[in-house]
């Protein structure tokens, strides 16, 4: 006897609510995708505003200083930098995409650095601070304060 079957195996049975789930979880994802990286490519943030702290400065001029860390080829340098009670540290993001510098503990942030931009921060108090890049959590650094 032969097995015979009213139903179809494959890929166009599906009940129309698997179809509207399908379509409103891929839709939400691409849309997420493009609103994302649309924000990080513009130096923005998805939740307004900018997640710099108040004692954190972003510009498009590059100081002279020698408290400087720069960011390039998803790199710190100096990876390391000692400086003062009172100085302030200027990051400068001479790579091709976004970085933040941002403390391990969120004592200090410099925000969405987009290439060309740099951020700044004043240390009132001895310590070191290990910093990392939100975007790129794998960049470290370190500011020891004395």
């Amino acid at each position: 006897m032969a097995y015979s079957s009213n139903q179809s195996s494959g890929y166009g049975k599906r009940p129309m609510w698997q179809w509207i789930l399908i379509y409103v979880v891929v839709g939400g994802l691409i849309y997420w995708a493009i609103a994302y990286f649309g924000a990080a490519k513009k130096g923005g943030s998805l939740y307004g505003g900018s997640s710099a702290k108040p004692s954190a400065s972003q510009t498009s001029t590059v100081p002279a200083a020698s408290n400087t860390v720069t960011i390039a080829d998803s790199n710190y340098s100096p990876a390391t930098l000692t400086v003062k009670v009172g100085d302030t540290v200027t990051w400068v993001n001479q790579d091709s995409v976004s970085h933040t510098a941002t403390a391990s503990d969120n004592s200090f942030g410099t925000g969405m650095l987009s290439p060309g931009q740099s951020g700044t921060v004043t240390f009132s108090k001895a310590g070191t601070f290990v910093y990392h890049c939100q975007i790129h959590p794998s960049m470290t650094g370190t500011i020891i304060v004395q």
